[in-house]
């Protein structure tokens, strides 16, 4: 509770890093983030990727979890629980770099084999209209095996009776996925998705190390810009007054999900 009072706090403060002295501005700090065009691109940035990132995570979860659970090839199984919960457990870093490196506009190996296969180089995180989506493409690849247990997991409860009677009744699969499958699993795909959202709005690592909120801002998030302006411009006020904004869209986010579910 105390750090997020003194947020508050000091987010109507105006001051540095380098000085004890911080001078009362009252909602100046707000006022003039709301006033930055590159803020509200942020914000559509963080909003954009919270929703493909979360889209993308719990479709793919959900349809490679159910594959699973109803496989009968044990093995095959578990060397694809292995291959997909690895990425989970390798640092965000290490990631970051390696994936910058299969997505470097030139000697990436990612477009090495693209041009192998005849077509042109595919500019991933050098151009803005697909570093955004080239981001979310790394972190689902390495969030999406953490959501793929929780909701195997959850299929686990499910009592077989259920598809057996389906079964005795020729019920269509597609139709059992969706009117017994998913109404049984839709409190855990509900707590997976708040997870799943709360982490994208956290996302920093990745960006820091592969695009620097670039090129030319299209992946500047929000708290890669509030630790910006806190330790390049050394604003901590206004870095502040971003993290209020980003707590209050958090609980907003959560409260409607919630809400929804």
């Amino acid at each position: 509770v105390y750090p997020v009072f003194y947020l508050i706090y000091y987010s109507m403060f105006s001051g540095s890093l380098i000085s004890a002295k911080k001078t009362f501005v009252g909602l100046d700090n707000y006022k003039e983030l709301f006033g930055s065009e590159t803020f509200r691109m942020v914000l559509v940035n963080t909003v954009v990727y919270t929703v493909l990132f979360v889209s993308l995570t719990m479709v793919l979860a959900v349809i490679i979890a159910v594959w699973l659970n109803g496989s009968k090839h044990k093995k095959l199984n578990n060397m694809v629980e292995g291959f997909i919960f690895t990425p989970h457990v390798i640092s965000m870093v290490s990631v970051s770099i390696v994936f910058l490196w299969l997505m470097d506009p030139d000697t990436g190996f990612l477009n090495m084999v693209i041009t192998k296969l005849g077509f042109a180089k595919f500019p991933f995180l050098s151009s803005p209209s697909t570093s955004m989506f080239s981001l979310v493409l790394v972190m689902v690849w390495k969030s999406v095996g953490y959501y793929v247990l929780l909701i195997m997991a959850a299929l686990q409860t499910v009592p077989s009776n259920i598809y057996e009677a389906a079964e005795l009744d020729s019920t269509p699969k597609w139709r059992v996925f969706f009117k017994i499958t998913l109404p049984m699993i839709s409190p855990t795909i509900l707590f997976t998705s708040v997870v799943a959202s709360i982490a994208s709005f956290k996302i920093f690592d990745s960006v820091n190390v592969m695009t620097q909120g670039g090129p030319v801002d299209s992946t500047n998030t929000l708290v890669y810009y509030i630790y910006s302006f806190a330790f390049r411009y050394g604003k901590p006020g206004m870095a502040c007054a971003a993290g209020v904004i980003l707590l209050i869209l958090v609980c907003i986010m959560t409260y409607v999900q919630f809400g929804v579910g």
